[in-house]
């Protein structure tokens, strides 16, 4: 569930690295002093690589975290500073494209292309002029089996699997780091992508249960209402919230008729027919009179460029994944970002290694080269070997599921298709009358799409001066595209700042 498409930037001077291994009751750290160029200001701070020891479900150290964070140095107090926890999705994945979009340094813009034509390998560091480095201190977090991160006990393996043993690593790390570093006091937001949306809600959960203030959520690719919005077959939900984004979709590739509309108002257009004409009528199925499925019917032609006819034969409905090899005959429209057009490959799998090369390639360069990182045998490692299989999505029991006694142990074992509180958690965060949330929705996005995201507002009714939903014309992974990454960086600074007003 992480696929970028522009050209990942990263790293510069340093002044200094050192490493500390000292036996194995020391934490392993790499540390250097450095300094970039931010929104036209040189930011001075503090980059470190630091391992943590997490415990398993069983208080047992069973895990050897990796994170790496930048503390700004340059600032007179820190206590009042913001931290960030940024963090990526998969389950599970290193924060690798995170990582290049909001921390301090990137590769140069030609090296993507030097690498594509498999030429000169070297990478140039440069400075991100859009890091959050300068609005708040940042804390990249590569779970369990990504980044350098390994479990140490092969018993345990299945609790870091878990939506459970997922969130608890990140609220040890969030202790750890923030008491490591005297900044207990200081403002915490969470940034999470795709998955780590889920991540980021229950990690928030156990950390009010610690009484741990959290100001704040920032969320991009919500993956939080999952069981509603994935295209199962009789799921008419779905199918009305993924309607936008195959309307978009064909809508840019030259194949609906949009009326000369721009983006947003053809978007406003397609969600409020999906959520009241075509939710009808899916809900009415066959029992609605002819001539009124066909009047849907032509409408769905029109907007999607696929023929009446089909939506008359299949229920007036196109799975996602049928429509994306489906529009452009002999090609295929790929998930993460439905502008791109790809050809189809037999049996390819999306987390397979050649995708992800580059940055692979450059996360281990930068970790080597500009952190002085030297762990032997150990590689940068981007996604947890098996995590998605195996992965373990918990009982699924729910505050509406309990009392109806339908919360079994035995039930719910790896699948997002049950019912999960979720939502309600993130509900329950809002008790906190300072709470900020902003969810950040590419439009082009064809996993978690922008119906998914206006629906989720819809449904929960948050406080709208504390709940904002930001639309961009991007794909899953909004901030990898370089055109709208000023504009969302702006938007966090604002969305940063009424959350400090409000604590």
């Amino acid at each position: 569930m992480v696929y970028r498409f522009v050209s990942m930037l990263l790293v510069a001077v340093f002044a200094f690295a050192t490493s500390v291994q000292a036996g194995d009751a020391a934490p392993r750290v790499f540390a250097s002093d450095q300094e970039a160029v931010i929104e036209g200001a040189q930011v001075a701070y503090r980059v470190e690589m630091r391992e943590f020891k997490i415990e398993d479900g069983a208080g047992r150290d069973a895990l050897s975290l990796f994170s790496t964070s930048y503390v700004r140095t340059d600032v007179e107090d820190s206590a009042d500073r913001p931290v960030m926890f940024v963090f990526n999705g998969g389950p599970i994945a290193a924060a690798f494209g995170l990582h290049m979009e909001w921390g301090p340094k990137q590769p140069s813009d030609s090296a993507r292309a030097r690498f594509e034509e498999g030429g000169e390998r070297a990478f140039a560091f440069v400075d991100n002029d859009k890091s959050l480095l300068d609005v708040a201190d940042l804390v990249f977090f590569d779970p369990a089996e990504t980044g350098f991160s390994r479990v140490a006990r092969e018993e345990s393996l299945d609790y870091f699997y878990s939506v459970d043993g997922d969130a608890e690593t990140l609220v040890q790390l969030i202790e750890a780091w923030t008491r490591l570093h005297n900044r207990e006091r200081s403002p915490l937001f969470l940034l999470g992508e795709s998955y780590g949306s889920i991540r980021q809600v229950v990690a928030g959960a156990k950390l009010r249960e610690k009484s741990v203030r959290l100001n704040g959520h920032i969320i991009f690719g919500d993956s939080i209402f999952l069981m509603e919005t994935s295209r199962r077959s009789h799921n008419i939900i779905s199918k009305a919230v993924s309607l936008p984004v195959l309307a978009l979709a064909a809508a840019y590739h030259g194949k609906a008729e949009t009326h000369s509309q721009d983006v947003w108002d053809y978007l406003d257009e397609v969600y409020d027919f999906a959520m009241g004409d075509y939710l009808l009528a899916l809900a009415k199925g066959h029992s609605a009179p002819e001539e009124d499925r066909k009047k849907i019917a032509r409408r769905l032609e029109r907007y999607t460029g696929v023929s009446a006819g089909y939506f008359l034969d299949n229920d007036l409905a196109i799975a996602k994944h049928v429509f994306n090899k489906t529009l452009i005959p002999g090609k295929k429209l790929n998930a993460n970002d439905v502008r791109v057009v790809e050809t189809p490959v037999e049996g390819q799998d999306h987390l397979r290694a050649d995708v992800y090369a580059f940055e692979e390639l450059a996360l281990q360069r930068y970790m080597r080269e500009v952190l002085g990182v030297r762990l032997d045998k150990t590689e940068y490692r981007l996604f947890a070997p098996d995590s998605f299989s195996k992965w373990e999505w918990g009982q699924g029991c729910s505050d509406f599921l309990v009392p109806a006694g339908l919360c079994n142990e035995e039930w719910g074992k790896r699948t997002p298709f049950v019912d999960y509180d979720w939502p309600d958690q993130l509900r329950a965060a809002f008790s906190d009358p300072a709470l900020q949330v902003m969810i950040v929705s590419g439009v082009y996005d064809g996993l978690s799409s922008a119906g998914t995201h206006r629906y989720l507002k819809a449904q929960l009714g948050f406080p709208e001066d504390r709940f904002d939903l930001y639309e961009y014309e991007a794909g899953h992974a909004a901030a990898a595209d370089r055109n709208v990454r000023p504009k969302i960086k702006e938007d966090i600074r604002a969305f940063l700042d009424r959350a400090l007003e409000a604590q």
